[in-house]
């Protein structure tokens, strides 16, 4: 009876060694299930033209007002091009960053300033190094294909050799480290999207768990170029 209790003791520990809640791991799984809102937030297809605001104008040229009637003409066409396009066979790549961003002490003031009404806490965890993002953990609309920045050249040349590629460059992005609150029910992480020489922009997201999932609750501008 004493040897079947030690027995239980050693399977018991075991068990909670393997239980045993790892913060990195645990980012990892919540980027992961963040990414896919996060990309069709950011993303959109670069060969739709968005239409510019139509205005009123006078004799003279000046404007007088935003033509509203032709400006939601405008809007109803290109959200039918959007669709036309979206059905092509064409497959756009998005250059994603081989490892995450850190977090800047902007960052996590930002955290702790947008959610004051529940009293959070920042966790203790270090985020103060990057780890490999995995492809193949990240999931992404059908008509996107992503693939590692390495591959393509380095800076803005991305952009100047893009009528090289044998395939069609859409946009390039990345995502930070995610700091969490004590209770990992709320977390921030910054992230970029560019689509082109200087026309991209920066933002920081701000996500929280509801019902057990992991939604973005607010994404806001930091940088555009």
């Amino acid at each position: 009876m004493k040897k079947f209790f030690i027995f239980i003791s050693v399977l018991t520990l075991l068990y909670s060694c393997d239980e045993e809640f790892k913060p990195l791991k645990f980012e990892k799984q919540v980027a992961y299930k963040i990414f896919p809102q996060l990309i069709d937030s950011l993303h959109r297809d670069v060969r739709v033209p968005i239409p510019p605001p139509p205005f009123i104008r006078d004799n003279n040229a000046d404007i007088l007002a935003l033509d509203t009637i032709e400006s939601k003409k405008k809007w109803e066409e290109y959200e039918l091009l959007k669709k036309k396009y979206y059905k092509d066979s064409v497959k756009l790549v998005i250059a994603i960053s081989d490892s995450t961003y850190l977090l800047s002490k902007n960052d996590k003031k930002a955290f702790l300033k947008f959610y004051k009404k529940e009293n959070i806490e920042l966790d203790s965890t270090k985020v103060d190094s990057r780890y490999k993002i995995i492809l193949d953990s990240l999931n992404a609309d059908k008509k996107l294909k992503l693939k590692y920045l390495s591959e393509f050249p380095e800076g803005s040349e991305i952009w100047s050799q893009k009528n090289e590629y044998d395939f069609f460059l859409n946009g390039a992005t990345g995502f930070s480290r995610i700091k969490f609150d004590k209770t990992y029910s709320f977390g921030v992480l910054t992230s970029n999207y560019s689509m082109g020489r200087l026309n991209g922009f920066g933002v920081r997201i701000f996500i929280k768990k509801v019902n057990g999932l992991w939604i973005i609750d607010k994404i806001e501008t930091t940088t555009i170029s």
